[in-house]
């Protein structure tokens, strides 16, 4: 008999999982957004990251043009010892943060 598994979801908009949430490796989906997230851990700090988006104009990679939304609606945290980059212009929403570890960049072009 095959077996159904079920990861945790949200179907609300721009909702990201935290990490009280999510176990080490445990997979969380936003079936609106299209977007799948999972909990890690580098030197005993925990976050969660984006592991995916689907669909046209949510982060889509449509040929050799990468699409990334205009509004950061959710936390977030660039992964020590990496940079990062954003084509402007970007609106980090009300009450929310995004976090430059020490050692990396974030450029907005």
């Amino acid at each position: 008999m095959a077996s159904t598994i079920k990861h945790i979801r949200s179907s609300v908009q721009g909702r990201t999982p935290t990490t009280a949430q999510l176990e080490l490796g445990e997979l969380a989906i936003n079936t609106t957004d299209g977007k799948v997230f999972i909990k890690k851990s580098v030197s005993g700090t925990e976050s969660i990251v984006e592991i995916g988006a689907g669909g046209s104009g949510s982060g889509s990679s449509q040929g050799v043009i990468l699409e990334s939304q205009q509004t950061i609606s959710s936390n977030y945290t660039l992964t020590a010892s990496y940079n990062g980059v954003s084509a402007g212009p970007v609106e980090v929403a009300n009450g929310v943060t995004v976090e430059v570890p020490q050692n990396a960049t974030w450029a907005i072009v």
